[in-house]
């Protein structure tokens, strides 16, 4: 059994009552006491200190790297792509664009400057949540880009 949010040790406890293997996972400290006491009610003098092991240095996700503010990127694309729509390739104000996901966050996508560029509103409201490819490709059907 696994019990990816241990907590209170519910699961376990009850695993543990059922003779069946089983591995809780929980970030609080508070998690871990609670466990190591709550078998050790259950098990008496069964109760061995390794069936609980505490890890203290919790990985931190590298993947994403540091997410900017909104308000940088919106510059940041806007100088990259000149001024231009990423959908209609038309030049607007600064004021008429929005940020819009490469891949959309409903697919995985991040908010990493790499997944961000700019739409106008009439591009960003057809887009939907489709990818960025996908919407070029529609574009390209309805003639609306070459």
């Amino acid at each position: 059994m696994l019990d990816p949010f241990c907590g209170c040790a519910t699961a376990p406890v009850a695993a543990e009552r059922l003779n069946r293997q089983w591995v809780g996972i929980d970030l609080s400290t508070k998690a871990i006491d609670l466990v190591k006491l709550r078998l050790d009610g259950l098990l008496g003098t069964l109760y061995r200190p390794d069936m609980v092991t505490a890890r203290t240095d919790i990985p931190r996700r590298t993947d994403v790297g540091k997410l900017p503010p909104y308000k940088t990127p919106r510059h940041t694309l806007y100088g990259r792509q000149e001024g231009l729509c990423a959908g209609c390739n038309h030049h607007f104000p600064f004021r008429n664009l929005t940020v819009d996901h490469i891949t959309p966050r409903s697919k995985g996508g991040t908010d990493h400057l790499d997944n961000l560029l700019l739409l106008c509103s009439a591009c960003n409201s057809s887009k939907g949540t489709i990818s960025q490819a996908a919407f070029i490709a529609k574009l390209k059907r309805e003639g609306i880009r070459e």
